[in-house]
């Protein structure tokens, strides 16, 4: 019977839409009630049409002056265009009539969020919180939404575990959780609550496979396997989670297992170039040069844009020290896709390699620009430099790369340089630095410069370091 009445419902929803549109056209406004103009108003929002669903919201309005709904529709669509102050008044109008309808408090609060008043924004929230009788966890996680739509991740988090504290079994909030944490590289908490998202909906596949590629995130392969696996027992059309297997089995290294996969993969989707691309790697990881150059070949057939498969044909032709035909597929696959570093850093390996030494120095540097925060870039440049016997440029390029990236195995670096410079001043002043900022990479610096260990000036400062961080 409740399907019954839905389908009712949405029926007279299309139709009344089609008469409003019509209406439209033909410049006459037409009579809809309340619940009428505020389906129309939700219709036209989700297509997109902020225009007509003000005018839907604006006529209703003035039929029905009264309707706190209407008012907030309005306020809302308000707020998505911008005209906040606008909002307010017709949020004040509606608090006059409706006092403690946490709606009114929500949507003045996102307002007030958006405009940059944290206070007032904070006071209209905790008075939407105080009027929700028992639905506090569902303005918590409006409120979360709120703050993740003006990009406060974190403040949107506290919100969201301030739902599941008063409901548990807050879906919604339980599935944003798990997401914004993986989102925020924290694996653990991430699965955390995919877990208990789907303690409360066990045959939701779609979690499972999210709560997989988590899990492969965190390189606990096996895990992210079996998430797969009931990904495919509770909908064995979700192919996609077939492919991820052999993702995770490749990332634990079971290559020919993975190759098995992907092959069971592509037997149902023969035309995915990215599945013969990832058995061009298994390949290429068995050492089966022939067969990695064959998959490779065969994903760019089927797509000439997957600079994947070209930079993977790169990596071969590097493996077989052919440095010119390297360079070439290569630079096809930064032709595609300039940002990537990690081609840039393999196109400098090959050109040092092939001793086009300048040449190299100009794809770090390139590599560099493109991503500032590949700390073996920046390394790999300032030792290139200092085979080169340019050792203030070496020294310049690690300066350069601390101002831009924090990692501290750069400080380190650059402490080993200064030291073999005989800098031993300014190479303590760096060490400081490091070993403030993190201080169990010093090993990073005993394994690169080995004589640092018997420097008892070295010694020295790292142990006053110890006793003064005691």
């Amino acid at each position: 019977m409740n399907e019954e009445r839905d389908n009712f419902w949405e029926e007279d929803m299309s139709e009344a839409l089609k008469q409003f549109k019509s209406s439209l056209v033909s410049g006459r406004n037409k009579y809809f009630d309340v619940s009428e103009f505020e389906g129309i108003v939700d219709q036209l929002m989700e297509e997109g049409d902020l225009n007509a669903s003000e005018i839907a919201a604006r006529q209703g309005i003035q039929i029905h002056p009264n309707a706190v709904p209407l008012q907030l529709k309005y306020a809302q669509i308000l707020i998505s265009k911008g005209k906040y102050n606008q909002a307010h008044k017709y949020l004040e109008i509606a608090e006059r009539v409706e006092e403690h309808n946490p709606d009114v408090h929500l949507l003045r609060g996102s307002a007030w969020l958006i405009m940059g008043n944290d206070n007032k924004a904070h006071e209209s929230f905790r008075k939407a919180v105080d009027f929700a009788d028992g639905d506090s966890d569902e303005v918590l996680y409006h409120i979360a939404s709120a703050h993740l739509q003006i990009g406060e991740t974190k403040k949107a988090l506290n919100y969201l575990k301030k739902a599941i504290e008063v409901n548990p079994e807050n879906d919604l909030a339980l599935y944003d959780l798990a997401f914004f944490y993986d989102q925020l590289g924290d694996y653990d908490k991430s699965i955390e609550y995919y877990n208990r998202f789907i303690d409360n909906d066990v045959y939701n596949y779609t979690a499972w496979f999210n709560l997989g590629i988590v899990y492969n995130k965190a390189d606990k392969h096996k895990k992210a396997i079996e998430a797969y696996e009931y990904t495919l027992a509770i909908n064995e059309n979700f192919h996609m989670a077939l492919f991820n297997i052999g993702n995770a089995l490749a990332n634990a290294g079971e290559f020919k297992e993975a190759i098995e996969k992907y092959n069971e993969y592509l037997k149902i989707e023969p035309d995915n170039d990215d599945a013969y691309c990832y058995l061009g790697e298994c390949y290429l990881n068995l050492e089966d040069n022939f067969q990695a150059e064959a998959h490779y070949q065969k994903a760019i057939s089927l797509n000439s844009e997957n600079d994947t498969a070209w930079f993977g044909l790169g990596l071969l032709m590097w493996i077989e020290q052919k440095f010119d035909e390297s360079v070439v597929f290569i630079k096809k696959a930064i032709k595609l896709d300039k940002q990537n570093s990690e081609y840039w850093l393999t196109l400098g390996k090959v050109y040092n390699d092939g001793d086009m030494r300048s040449e190299a120095l100009k794809a770090f540097k390139q590599g560099t620009k493109a991503d500032a925060d590949n700390t073996e870039i920046w390394l790999t440049w300032a030792e290139l430099l200092r085979f080169m016997d340019e050792k203030e440029k070496s020294v310049d390029v690690l300066q350069k790369a601390i101002e831009k990236n924090s990692d501290s195995m750069l400080k380190y670096r650059l402490v080993a340089f200064l030291l073999e410079d005989r800098k031993q001043k300014e190479a303590f002043e760096w060490l400081k630095a490091a070993m403030k900022q993190d201080f169990e990479n010093i090993n990073y610096l005993f394994d690169i410069y080995p004589k640092s260990l018997k420097s008892k000036r070295l010694k020295k400062v790292v142990d006053e370091f110890r006793r003064g961080e005691k």
